[in-house]
């Protein structure tokens, strides 16, 4: 059986104890940005700034897949940075921007 760590900023000790979630998908996505969040102001990271953007970018991928994270493979987020740097696109986003939303990928699934 596997072993759960109370590391800070884990999602179960973000959800509430003995509730049966309807729909525990959302919730369980709101709980790891939650914890995420927290992890992100202990670095004394600014909130309305770098966090709430980190945030903003990871639901844009849930939207952009129409899956969560526990879902995700590599080839969702490499699918989603071509979406964005499309030329077809009214405003392609430069590599330094693509590259930039790498790193915050990758931050969260860690």
């Amino acid at each position: 059986m596997a072993q759960v760590a109370d590391l800070p900023g884990a999602a179960h000790l973000e959800l509430a104890g003995g509730v049966a979630y309807l729909d525990p998908e959302p919730a369980l996505l709101e709980a790891m940005l939650a914890g995420w969040v927290r992890q992100q102001q202990t670095r004394f990271l600014n909130e309305n700034g770098t966090i709430k953007r980190r945030v903003s970018l990871v639901r844009r991928l849930v939207e952009f897949t129409g899956t969560y994270p526990w879902e995700w493979a590599p080839a969702d987020g490499e699918a989603f940075i071509a979406h964005l740097q499309s030329p077809g696109r009214a405003h392609p986003i430069a590599m330094s921007t693509g590259r930039g939303y790498e790193t915050t990928l990758a931050l969260f699934m860690e």
